[in-house]
């Protein structure tokens, strides 16, 4: 959607929000803005990594994009009191809203989206940045929308330098609540041959279909509209960044789609969570081998 020729302008509307109530304030914000919604969050270098990472306990900054003119002021007055009755951690700080010309507006959410290093090789970037190439570095171009998953958030983070220690060539991997498709994209890039990747959005389905296409592993990946049930198996690696609570009741399906040896990669919750979850993957034939944390969030690796 895009402003008429009498009205070429388009508002930007920002949310200082707690870095982990993000995703929750760009959800609100996606509702009412056609121009896309962005996540600025603040980075940290991360000594382990080596690399910048995304740090949870910061604030983030959340814009979306909203064509000026009639009705822009009672769609703002709705967003504030959608977002007064949002379940957040602390109350949103909002910015002054900043008028941009249509040709300003292309770029301007651009900024928001940069080079991101993960682990020892993973690089991730949208499609409009130039990037040098070192040597040994496995490029994901992921471009932001509606299905997110760039990378940007820790859980995402954490995941990613997770498969990269757990694929080996020629795995068998399944990433179950794919999004864009930047895990799965991810595992078949690192090495694996045969990537299962599943989501229960439609909008998610065909953005990780389209990423695959664009990043040349579409033999490799392929995507269904679905959840663990129609995975098949038996996978060398799982990795499932999703809701606590729905890793909890998947512990034992989860479980059974791994073959020997095989390696369960979880993360989307907090710290709370984490005894909650051992416990439940440790019921099964699973060993908890290591939990990672980022700021407020974690992940499990479980492997048979």
């Amino acid at each position: 959607m895009t402003p008429n020729n009498d009205n070429p302008e388009w508002l930007e509307i920002g949310v200082e929000v707690a870095g982990i109530d993000a995703d929750l304030a760009a959800d609100v914000l996606r509702q009412a803005c056609p121009g896309g919604v962005a996540i600025q969050s603040a980075s940290r270098f991360d000594q382990a990594s080596d690399s910048y990472v995304a740090d949870g306990d910061a604030p983030a900054l959340v814009c979306g994009y909203l064509p000026a003119g009639r009705g822009s002021e009672r769609i703002r007055r709705s967003l504030r009191l959608a977002m007064r009755a949002a379940p957040l951690e602390r109350p949103p700080r909002w910015r002054r809203v900043r008028r941009l010309r249509e040709e300003f507006w292309r770029d301007s959410w651009k900024k928001h989206f940069g080079v991101q290093r993960h682990g020892r090789a993973l690089v991730v970037k949208p499609s409009w940045t130039r990037y040098r190439l070192k040597g040994g570095d496995v490029v994901i171009e992921i471009d932001p929308g509606m299905a997110f998953g760039t990378g940007q958030h820790p859980t995402t983070a954490m995941c990613l330098r997770a498969l990269e220690d757990c694929v080996r060539p020629g795995a068998d991997v399944l990433d179950l609540g794919c999004g864009s498709g930047i895990l799965a994209i991810a595992a078949a890039k690192i090495g694996a041959t045969k990537v299962r990747a599943l989501d229960l959005d439609p909008n998610a389905v065909r953005a990780a279909r389209e990423n695959a296409v664009a990043n040349g592993v579409a033999n490799v990946v392929g995507v269904r509209e679905g959840t663990l049930d129609v995975a098949g198996g038996p996978f060398d690696v799982i990795v499932a960044n999703i809701s606590g609570l729905t890793l909890e009741r998947l512990a034992a399906d989860l479980a059974r789609s791994l073959g020997p040896g095989g390696s369960l990669i979880t993360s989307g919750f907090l710290d709370d969570a984490v005894a909650g979850l051992s416990r439940a993957f440790e019921a099964t034939r699973l060993t908890v081998v290591k939990v990672i944390d980022d700021g407020v969030w974690r992940a499990i690796i479980a492997r048979t």
